[in-house]
Protein backbone atom coordinates (compact mmCIF):
# COMPACT_ATOMS: atom_id res chain seq x y z
CA UNK A 1 0.00 0.00 0.00
CA UNK A 2 1.71 3.48 -0.89
CA UNK A 3 2.90 5.39 1.95
CA UNK A 4 3.92 9.13 1.84
CA UNK A 5 7.35 9.49 2.55
CA UNK A 6 7.63 12.83 4.67
CA UNK A 7 6.54 12.88 7.91
CA UNK A 8 4.15 15.87 7.22
CA UNK A 9 0.78 17.31 8.90
CA UNK A 10 -1.94 15.61 7.31
CA UNK A 11 -3.45 18.97 6.39
CA UNK A 12 -0.32 20.09 4.34
CA UNK A 13 -0.03 16.58 2.62
CA UNK A 14 -3.42 17.08 1.43
CA UNK A 15 -3.19 20.81 0.63
CA UNK A 16 -0.03 19.53 -1.57
CA UNK A 17 -2.09 16.53 -3.34
CA UNK A 18 -5.13 19.10 -4.18
CA UNK A 19 -2.62 21.07 -5.68
CA UNK A 20 -0.96 18.35 -7.75
CA UNK A 21 -4.37 16.93 -8.65
CA UNK A 22 -5.16 20.39 -9.98
CA UNK A 23 -2.04 20.03 -12.41
CA UNK A 24 -3.69 16.82 -14.25
CA UNK A 25 -5.37 17.26 -17.29
CA UNK A 26 -7.98 14.89 -16.36
CA UNK A 27 -11.20 16.16 -14.24
CA UNK A 28 -11.44 14.46 -11.57
CA UNK A 29 -14.44 14.27 -8.81
CA UNK A 30 -14.19 12.29 -5.58
CA UNK A 31 -18.04 11.61 -4.23
CA UNK A 32 -18.80 9.96 -0.42
CA UNK A 33 -21.28 6.63 -0.44
CA UNK A 34 -24.07 9.50 -0.11
CA UNK A 35 -22.79 10.55 -3.75
CA UNK A 36 -21.80 13.94 -2.06
CA UNK A 37 -18.96 15.78 -3.32
CA UNK A 38 -15.72 15.61 -1.44
CA UNK A 39 -12.68 16.83 -4.21
CA UNK A 40 -13.34 18.12 -7.18
CA UNK A 41 -10.53 19.57 -8.99
CA UNK A 42 -9.87 22.78 -11.23
CA UNK A 43 -9.76 20.86 -14.42
CA UNK A 44 -13.18 19.09 -13.36
CA UNK A 45 -14.53 22.88 -12.44
CA UNK A 46 -13.36 24.42 -16.30
CA UNK A 47 -14.46 21.35 -18.63
CA UNK A 48 -18.20 21.58 -17.35
CA UNK A 49 -18.25 25.29 -16.33
CA UNK A 50 -19.28 24.69 -12.83
CA UNK A 51 -19.91 28.08 -10.70
CA UNK A 52 -18.01 28.54 -7.04
CA UNK A 53 -20.68 29.52 -5.33
CA UNK A 54 -22.56 25.89 -6.66
CA UNK A 55 -19.32 23.90 -4.97
CA UNK A 56 -20.25 24.49 -1.21
CA UNK A 57 -20.25 21.82 1.20
CA UNK A 58 -22.87 19.09 1.26
CA UNK A 59 -23.41 19.70 -2.62
CA UNK A 60 -24.51 16.53 -4.41
CA UNK A 61 -23.49 14.37 -7.81
CA UNK A 62 -26.94 15.36 -8.90
CA UNK A 63 -27.04 18.95 -8.38
CA UNK A 64 -23.90 19.23 -10.67
CA UNK A 65 -25.71 17.37 -13.27
CA UNK A 66 -28.68 19.26 -13.42
CA UNK A 67 -26.46 22.39 -13.82
CA UNK A 68 -24.97 21.21 -16.71
CA UNK A 69 -28.19 20.15 -18.04
CA UNK A 70 -29.68 23.61 -17.35
CA UNK A 71 -26.68 25.18 -19.26
CA UNK A 72 -27.62 22.95 -22.45
CA UNK A 73 -23.75 21.40 -22.64
CA UNK A 74 -24.83 17.88 -22.99
CA UNK A 75 -25.56 17.30 -26.88
CA UNK A 76 -29.59 16.15 -25.90
CA UNK A 77 -33.30 17.76 -27.04
CA UNK A 78 -34.19 18.84 -23.67
CA UNK A 79 -37.15 16.51 -23.45
CA UNK A 80 -34.57 13.65 -22.90
CA UNK A 81 -32.09 15.17 -20.18
CA UNK A 82 -34.39 14.26 -17.25
CA UNK A 83 -34.22 10.58 -18.06
CA UNK A 84 -30.69 10.80 -19.11
CA UNK A 85 -30.04 12.55 -15.63
CA UNK A 86 -31.25 9.80 -13.87
CA UNK A 87 -29.52 7.00 -15.67
CA UNK A 88 -26.55 8.85 -14.98
CA UNK A 89 -27.14 8.88 -11.51
CA UNK A 90 -27.95 5.63 -10.77
CA UNK A 91 -25.28 4.06 -13.08
CA UNK A 92 -23.02 6.25 -10.67
CA UNK A 93 -24.52 4.83 -7.96
CA UNK A 94 -24.73 1.49 -9.13
CA UNK A 95 -20.74 1.44 -8.94
CA UNK A 96 -17.90 1.02 -12.01
CA UNK A 97 -18.75 2.28 -14.98
CA UNK A 98 -16.76 1.16 -18.22
CA UNK A 99 -15.31 4.39 -20.02
CA UNK A 100 -18.12 5.74 -21.55
CA UNK A 101 -18.40 8.61 -24.30
CA UNK A 102 -20.48 11.90 -23.56
CA UNK A 103 -21.09 14.64 -26.43
CA UNK A 104 -21.34 18.11 -25.43
CA UNK A 105 -23.34 20.65 -27.49
CA UNK A 106 -20.45 22.82 -27.90
CA UNK A 107 -18.73 19.71 -30.03
CA UNK A 108 -16.11 18.67 -27.38
CA UNK A 109 -16.23 14.88 -26.51
CA UNK A 110 -15.56 13.47 -23.10
CA UNK A 111 -14.36 9.93 -21.69
CA UNK A 112 -16.31 9.33 -18.49
CA UNK A 113 -15.38 6.80 -16.17
CA UNK A 114 -16.54 5.83 -12.57
CA UNK A 115 -14.80 3.79 -10.26
CA UNK A 116 -15.87 2.64 -7.00
CA UNK A 117 -13.87 3.23 -3.32
CA UNK A 118 -13.44 0.56 -0.37
CA UNK A 119 -15.42 3.32 1.74
CA UNK A 120 -18.34 3.42 -0.14
CA UNK A 121 -17.57 6.38 -2.25
CA UNK A 122 -16.86 7.11 -6.41
CA UNK A 123 -13.69 8.00 -8.36
CA UNK A 124 -15.46 9.93 -11.18
CA UNK A 125 -12.69 11.04 -14.62
CA UNK A 126 -13.29 13.15 -17.19
CA UNK A 127 -11.03 13.07 -20.07
CA UNK A 128 -10.83 15.67 -23.43
CA UNK A 129 -10.99 13.32 -26.16
CA UNK A 130 -11.86 15.54 -29.02
CA UNK A 131 -8.79 15.55 -30.78
CA UNK A 132 -7.50 12.15 -30.55
CA UNK A 133 -3.78 13.62 -30.91
CA UNK A 134 -4.26 15.08 -27.18
CA UNK A 135 -4.57 11.21 -25.62
CA UNK A 136 -0.78 10.64 -25.45
CA UNK A 137 -0.42 14.02 -23.57
CA UNK A 138 -2.86 13.19 -21.34
CA UNK A 139 -1.38 9.67 -20.52
CA UNK A 140 1.80 10.96 -20.12
CA UNK A 141 0.76 13.88 -17.85
CA UNK A 142 -1.49 11.64 -15.63
CA UNK A 143 1.15 9.11 -15.19
CA UNK A 144 3.60 11.80 -14.56
CA UNK A 145 1.78 13.32 -11.85
CA UNK A 146 0.47 9.95 -10.21
CA UNK A 147 4.31 8.47 -9.89
CA UNK A 148 5.55 12.40 -8.47
CA UNK A 149 3.04 11.96 -6.12
CA UNK A 150 3.47 8.46 -4.85
CA UNK A 151 7.16 8.76 -5.24
CA UNK A 152 7.36 12.30 -3.09
CA UNK A 153 4.96 11.41 -0.46
CA UNK A 154 3.27 8.61 1.87
CA UNK A 155 0.25 8.94 3.16
CA UNK A 156 0.72 8.49 7.20
CA UNK A 157 -3.27 7.23 7.68
CA UNK A 158 -5.32 5.14 6.20
CA UNK A 159 -7.52 7.69 4.78
CA UNK A 160 -4.48 8.81 2.68
CA UNK A 161 -3.28 5.80 1.75
CA UNK A 162 -6.87 5.13 -0.19
CA UNK A 163 -6.02 8.67 -2.07
CA UNK A 164 -2.82 7.37 -3.14
CA UNK A 165 -4.40 4.15 -4.43
CA UNK A 166 -7.06 6.93 -6.67
CA UNK A 167 -3.87 8.76 -7.86
CA UNK A 168 -2.67 5.12 -8.88
CA UNK A 169 -5.79 4.01 -10.53
CA UNK A 170 -5.83 7.41 -12.63
CA UNK A 171 -2.82 6.07 -14.25
CA UNK A 172 -4.50 3.46 -15.02
CA UNK A 173 -7.16 4.85 -16.49
CA UNK A 174 -5.33 7.16 -18.23
CA UNK A 175 -3.21 3.84 -20.09
CA UNK A 176 -7.00 2.48 -21.00
CA UNK A 177 -8.47 5.31 -22.20
CA UNK A 178 -5.07 5.61 -24.99
CA UNK A 179 -5.59 2.17 -25.59
CA UNK A 180 -8.65 3.23 -26.73
CA UNK A 181 -8.28 5.74 -28.12
CA UNK A 182 -5.92 4.75 -30.89
CA UNK A 183 -8.27 1.60 -31.46
CA UNK A 184 -10.99 4.53 -32.65
CA UNK A 185 -8.58 6.48 -34.15
CA UNK A 186 -7.56 3.25 -36.64
CA UNK A 187 -11.34 2.43 -36.73
CA UNK A 188 -11.93 5.94 -38.03
CA UNK A 189 -9.11 6.02 -40.39
CA UNK A 190 -10.32 2.45 -41.76
CA UNK A 191 -14.10 4.33 -42.44
CA UNK A 192 -12.62 7.19 -43.83
CA UNK A 193 -10.67 5.12 -46.38
CA UNK A 194 -13.51 3.22 -46.96
CA UNK A 195 -15.93 6.00 -47.26
CA UNK A 196 -13.32 7.80 -49.77
CA UNK A 197 -13.05 4.43 -52.03
CA UNK A 198 -16.84 4.22 -51.72
CA UNK A 199 -17.18 7.67 -53.00
CA UNK A 200 -14.79 7.18 -55.51
CA UNK A 201 -16.42 4.29 -56.96
CA UNK A 202 -19.70 6.18 -56.75
CA UNK A 203 -18.33 9.30 -58.51
CA UNK A 204 -16.75 6.89 -61.61
CA UNK A 205 -19.91 4.95 -61.69
CA UNK A 206 -22.25 8.61 -62.03
CA UNK A 207 -19.87 9.69 -65.28
CA UNK A 208 -18.64 7.22 -67.03
CA UNK A 209 -19.66 4.20 -69.04
CA UNK A 210 -19.11 0.74 -66.84
CA UNK A 211 -18.41 -0.96 -70.24
CA UNK A 212 -15.54 0.87 -71.67
CA UNK A 213 -14.24 3.11 -68.87
CA UNK A 214 -15.00 6.44 -71.05
CA UNK A 215 -17.25 9.34 -70.26
CA UNK A 216 -20.94 8.57 -69.90
CA UNK A 217 -22.92 10.93 -72.30
CA UNK A 218 -24.14 13.20 -69.41
CA UNK A 219 -20.80 13.86 -68.68
CA UNK A 220 -19.46 13.93 -72.25
CA UNK A 221 -21.72 16.32 -72.26
CA UNK A 222 -21.41 18.49 -69.17
CA UNK A 223 -17.57 18.58 -69.54
CA UNK A 224 -17.55 19.56 -73.56
CA UNK A 225 -19.60 22.85 -73.29
CA UNK A 226 -17.40 23.74 -70.31
CA UNK A 227 -14.36 23.08 -72.87
CA UNK A 228 -16.54 24.52 -75.65
CA UNK A 229 -16.86 28.02 -73.20
CA UNK A 230 -13.12 27.61 -72.00
CA UNK A 231 -11.79 27.62 -75.43
CA UNK A 232 -14.28 30.74 -76.31
CA UNK A 233 -12.30 32.61 -73.85
CA UNK A 234 -9.10 32.26 -75.28
CA UNK A 235 -9.76 32.80 -78.57
CA UNK A 236 -8.78 28.91 -79.59
CA UNK A 237 -11.05 26.78 -82.29
CA UNK A 238 -12.39 23.42 -80.93
CA UNK A 239 -13.43 20.10 -83.26
CA UNK A 240 -15.47 17.40 -82.36
CA UNK A 241 -15.53 13.51 -83.82
CA UNK A 242 -18.78 11.28 -83.89
CA UNK A 243 -17.64 8.02 -84.28
CA UNK A 244 -19.57 4.83 -84.99
CA UNK A 245 -18.42 1.29 -85.47
CA UNK A 246 -19.34 0.02 -88.48
CA UNK A 247 -21.53 -3.49 -89.19
CA UNK A 248 -21.23 -4.17 -85.63
CA UNK A 249 -24.32 -6.14 -85.83
CA UNK A 250 -22.55 -8.52 -87.49
CA UNK A 251 -19.96 -9.08 -84.79
CA UNK A 252 -22.65 -9.57 -82.17
CA UNK A 253 -24.49 -12.03 -84.69
CA UNK A 254 -21.78 -13.77 -85.81
CA UNK A 255 -19.62 -14.04 -82.72
CA UNK A 256 -21.86 -13.49 -79.76
CA UNK A 257 -22.52 -10.31 -77.55
CA UNK A 258 -19.16 -11.10 -75.58
CA UNK A 259 -17.38 -10.61 -78.86
CA UNK A 260 -18.89 -7.37 -79.30
CA UNK A 261 -18.25 -6.10 -75.70
CA UNK A 262 -14.63 -6.68 -75.94
CA UNK A 263 -14.77 -5.52 -79.44
CA UNK A 264 -16.26 -2.25 -77.74
CA UNK A 265 -13.31 -2.21 -75.04
CA UNK A 266 -10.71 -2.89 -78.11
CA UNK A 267 -11.87 0.20 -80.16
CA UNK A 268 -12.05 2.19 -76.93
CA UNK A 269 -7.95 1.28 -76.23
CA UNK A 270 -6.99 2.17 -79.76
CA UNK A 271 -9.01 5.21 -79.25
CA UNK A 272 -6.75 6.45 -76.12
CA UNK A 273 -3.66 5.48 -77.46
CA UNK A 274 -4.28 7.98 -80.13
CA UNK A 275 -5.66 11.15 -78.80
CA UNK A 276 -4.27 13.62 -76.14
CA UNK A 277 -4.92 13.58 -72.75
CA UNK A 278 -6.94 16.86 -72.69
CA UNK A 279 -8.86 15.48 -75.32
CA UNK A 280 -12.59 14.09 -74.08
CA UNK A 281 -13.59 10.32 -75.16
CA UNK A 282 -17.46 9.54 -74.38
CA UNK A 283 -19.38 6.66 -75.30
CA UNK A 284 -22.73 8.45 -76.17
CA UNK A 285 -24.96 5.27 -76.84
CA UNK A 286 -24.26 1.41 -78.18
CA UNK A 287 -21.50 1.89 -80.76
CA UNK A 288 -21.15 5.47 -81.02
CA UNK A 289 -18.75 7.18 -79.71
CA UNK A 290 -17.87 10.93 -79.07
CA UNK A 291 -14.45 12.95 -79.16
CA UNK A 292 -13.89 16.57 -78.09
CA UNK A 293 -10.33 17.99 -79.40
CA UNK A 294 -10.55 21.58 -77.87
CA UNK A 295 -7.62 23.99 -79.19
CA UNK A 296 -7.25 22.15 -82.69
CA UNK A 297 -7.83 23.90 -85.81
CA UNK A 298 -9.75 21.94 -88.51
CA UNK A 299 -6.44 20.71 -91.01
CA UNK A 300 -5.07 19.30 -87.89
CA UNK A 301 -8.74 17.48 -86.52
CA UNK A 302 -9.03 16.19 -90.12
CA UNK A 303 -5.31 14.19 -89.40
CA UNK A 304 -6.63 13.04 -85.78
CA UNK A 305 -9.32 11.59 -86.93
CA UNK A 306 -7.74 10.07 -90.12
CA UNK A 307 -5.29 8.73 -87.81
CA UNK A 308 -7.85 7.28 -85.32
CA UNK A 309 -9.83 5.24 -88.60
CA UNK A 310 -6.21 4.24 -89.81
CA UNK A 311 -5.19 2.34 -86.14
CA UNK A 312 -8.52 1.06 -85.67
CA UNK A 313 -8.54 -0.93 -89.10
CA UNK A 314 -5.19 -1.98 -88.98
CA UNK A 315 -5.74 -3.67 -85.44
CA UNK A 316 -8.27 -6.33 -85.35
CA UNK A 317 -9.77 -7.76 -82.33
CA UNK A 318 -8.42 -11.23 -81.21
CA UNK A 319 -11.20 -13.10 -79.80
CA UNK A 320 -10.36 -16.91 -79.05
CA UNK A 321 -8.67 -18.61 -82.24
CA UNK A 322 -10.37 -15.61 -84.10
CA UNK A 323 -9.45 -12.51 -85.95
CA UNK A 324 -12.02 -9.63 -86.27
CA UNK A 325 -11.48 -7.06 -88.31
CA UNK A 326 -12.90 -3.28 -86.52
CA UNK A 327 -13.69 -0.39 -88.79
CA UNK A 328 -15.19 2.91 -87.72
CA UNK A 329 -16.94 5.93 -89.93
CA UNK A 330 -15.90 9.20 -88.45
CA UNK A 331 -17.81 12.43 -88.58
CA UNK A 332 -16.09 16.29 -87.75
CA UNK A 333 -17.23 19.18 -86.90
CA UNK A 334 -15.80 22.60 -85.73
CA UNK A 335 -17.20 24.95 -83.25
CA UNK A 336 -18.53 27.71 -85.45
CA UNK A 337 -19.25 30.89 -83.36
CA UNK A 338 -22.94 30.50 -83.72
CA UNK A 339 -23.17 27.54 -81.52
CA UNK A 340 -24.24 28.11 -78.35
CA UNK A 341 -24.10 24.32 -77.19
CA UNK A 342 -22.15 21.61 -77.53
CA UNK A 343 -25.09 19.71 -78.84
CA UNK A 344 -25.20 21.99 -81.86
CA UNK A 345 -21.78 21.17 -83.13
CA UNK A 346 -22.37 17.46 -82.05
CA UNK A 347 -25.30 17.71 -84.61
CA UNK A 348 -23.14 18.32 -87.53
CA UNK A 349 -20.53 15.63 -86.40
CA UNK A 350 -23.76 13.35 -86.51
CA UNK A 351 -24.97 14.49 -90.16
CA UNK A 352 -21.28 13.92 -91.30
CA UNK A 353 -21.27 10.34 -89.68
CA UNK A 354 -24.34 9.80 -91.83
CA UNK A 355 -22.60 10.77 -95.26
CA UNK A 356 -19.65 8.90 -93.69
CA UNK A 357 -21.78 5.41 -93.57
CA UNK A 358 -23.86 6.58 -96.42
CA UNK A 359 -20.89 7.02 -98.77
CA UNK A 360 -19.64 3.32 -97.91
CA UNK A 361 -17.85 3.48 -94.31
CA UNK A 362 -14.77 3.42 -93.15
CA UNK A 363 -14.13 6.86 -93.75
CA UNK A 364 -13.87 10.46 -92.43
CA UNK A 365 -16.73 13.35 -93.33
CA UNK A 366 -15.14 16.66 -92.22
CA UNK A 367 -17.20 19.18 -94.30
CA UNK A 368 -20.15 18.36 -96.32
CA UNK A 369 -23.26 21.17 -95.87
CA UNK A 370 -25.71 18.61 -98.39
CA UNK A 371 -24.93 15.78 -95.83
CA UNK A 372 -26.07 18.39 -93.02
CA UNK A 373 -28.85 19.44 -94.41
CA UNK A 374 -30.15 16.09 -95.57
CA UNK A 375 -29.83 14.50 -91.86
CA UNK A 376 -31.57 17.30 -90.74
CA UNK A 377 -34.51 17.13 -92.80
CA UNK A 378 -34.50 13.33 -92.51
CA UNK A 379 -33.95 10.88 -89.74
CA UNK A 380 -30.49 8.97 -89.61
CA UNK A 381 -31.41 5.77 -91.56
CA UNK A 382 -27.95 3.76 -91.50
CA UNK A 383 -27.66 0.71 -89.61
CA UNK A 384 -24.29 -0.05 -88.13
Amino acid sequence: MPRFLMSEPAEAILAGLAEALDLVDLGIILLNRDLRVRFVNRRFTETLALPRELLVPGATFRALLEHVARNRLYDLPAAELPAYLDRRDAAVRAGAIAPTEIDLRDGRRLLFRCMPCSDGGRVLTYANITHLKRVQELQAQARDAAERIIADQRFSTETLENQAAYLASLAESADECARQAEQAKQQLEREVAERRQLEAQLRRMATTDGLTGTLNRAQFLALGQHELERVRQLGQCLAVLMLDIDHFKLINDRHGHHAGDEALKHFVAQLRGSVRGIDLLGRLGGEEFGIVLPGIPSEAACQVAERLRAQVAATPLRHGDRMIGIAVSIGLAMARDADATLEQILARADARLYAAKDAGRNRVVSADAQADAHVDAQPRAYVG
